[in-house]
């Protein structure tokens, strides 16, 4: 007897095989987003603190000469044309600058960050500053997808949900924390950060990032503050003493502790986003400005700049000494002080090490050439060979039809006709097997007749 479940029974368990799916996709979403959100705990606002440390450049040892870092590509205008000053900078530093605000998208908070190194469409400056654009469009499901199937590759939803995810992550974590090139962050608030992912995601062309874009309040201490930690710092040691004219002519770079009791306002305007003559050298003389100009910021957000370093200047204690300008690593290509000298063990070192970086190349160049040498003689050798191998083939063939052709004359003349139906022979042994043959049959015919 066969027994029958109950309906309510048999309705659970589809039901129940209904929902699992489900919930293995739910689970593994919270769990993606999770280990998304849980990065690091970091607070919504960040507090405004003075600039400190060697420049980003300094840190990383590199001459400003030599690096595409913080530069536009754009230089102030020569000696024998000047700008015109602006007029409205009382306005801008008015006693009541401190507490005002302005609204920030994520467009403006990349132009602030980001646009001195890796542009305006993010394409950087390769091999030196990586684009934004491939990264960023990992973190989108659909153009993974989409990427994925152009190559001849199915990918389902899922997977390519966790691989943005895990792209999102990473993209994150560089924004805050930096890169081995790349300076950190940390005065970026969460809400700023993804302010300018978002203007990332729609900058690489993903659908429906424009629609993300939000608009984050912001004093105009804060604006200064992006500006200098993010574009300034780059180039400009937090703290140190104001170096002389022949300093600035050698390559150092002046502080920027110093910049607003040595130069005003309007003066910094005008240097930062037009360009302006620097004095340097001995006896001082007018230059063209070595600084690129940031023409893409705007008078308020310079003026903000001045005012973040009035208000927070760099402690006493952060000061860093003006270095010759081959000791920091700035120097102009031009200039090489006299006093520079390398001790002689350093030196030696040094040689050494040139001298294995220029002795593998060369033996690992020389073993190649010989090698294609001895292929190249192996080569012609056996050509050689086998051409002298075919030559006497073809002079033994030739012996050998000139033979057969006499032994076939004779045999005409003698009558034996029939020996013509014979195989022909191919070398000596024939032959002589073949007069043998021939001898002894003309003996019994003798004998015969006899």
């Amino acid at each position: 007897m066969v027994r029958l479940q109950k309906p309510s029974v048999i309705n659970a368990g589809a039901a129940a095989r209904k929902i699992l799916p489900k919930m293995k996709c739910l689970v593994l979403v919270s769990v993606l987003a999770a280990s998304a959100l849980g990065l690091s705990a970091r607070p919504t606002t960040a507090p405004i603190t003075p600039v400190k440390g060697e420049s980003w450049l300094n840190h990383l040892h590199q001459r400003f000469e030599e690096t595409s870092m913080g530069k536009t590509y754009h230089l102030g205008p020569p000696l024998a044309t000047g700008a015109e000053e602006t007029q409205d900078w009382q306005r801008l530093l008015s006693a009541d600058s401190i507490k005002q605000t302005a609204f920030m998208r994520g467009s403006d908070l990349y132009r602030l960050n980001c646009w001195g190194c890796h542009g305006e469409f993010g394409l950087g400056a390769p091999p030196e500053i990586n684009s934004v654009v491939n990264p960023t469009r990992a973190t989108s499901t659909q153009l993974i997808m989409e990427r994925m199937k152009n190559l001849g590759m199915e990918m389902s939803r899922v997977d390519a949900a966790q691989l943005a995810s895990q792209s999102k992550a990473a993209l994150l974590q560089r924004l805050h924390n930096g890169g081995a090139n790349m300076p950190p962050f940390p005065h970026l608030s969460e809400a700023e950060v993804h302010a300018i992912f978002n203007y990332l995601r729609q900058l690489a062309g993903i659908p429906g990032a424009e629609k993300q874009q939000a608009v984050i309040k912001e004093s105009r201490l804060q604006v200064g503050e992006h500006i200098v930690k993010s574009t300034c710092h780059i180039c400009h040691n937090a703290a140190g003493n104001n170096p002389e004219p022949q300093q600035i002519f050698d390559g150092a770079i002046p502080p920027l502790n110093t910049l607003t009791t040595r130069v005003s306002l309007p003066d910094f305007e005008r240097k930062v986003r037009i360009g302006a003559p620097i004095t340097m050298g001995t006896p001082p003389s007018q230059f063209r400005g070595r600084m690129p100009v940031f023409y893409y910021l705007r008078e308020e957000e310079v003026a903000d700049a001045y005012l973040y370093l009035k208000v927070y200047p760099s402690a006493l204690e952060s000061l860093d000494p003006v270095l010759p300008a081959t000791e920091n690593n700035q120097a102009a290509s031009k200039m090489v002080p006299v006093e520079y000298t390398a001790e002689p063990q350093i030196a030696a070192g040094t040689n050494a090490a040139e001298l294995s970086t220029i002795v593998f190349p060369v033996v690992s160049e020389t073993f190649v050439a010989l090698l294609l040498i001895g292929g190249l003689w192996f080569t012609f050798r056996e050509i050689r060979r086998l051409t002298a191998i075919h030559e006497q083939r073809k002079v033994s063939s030739m012996d050998g039809d000139n033979t057969a052709y006499g032994i076939s004359e004779r045999n005409h003349i003698a009558g034996r006709e029939d020996v013509s139906h014979e195989q022909p022979f191919q070398g000596k042994e024939d032959y002589h097997r073949f007069e043998s043959s021939w001898f002894s049959r003309l003996v019994e015919k003798e004998d015969e007749a006899a």
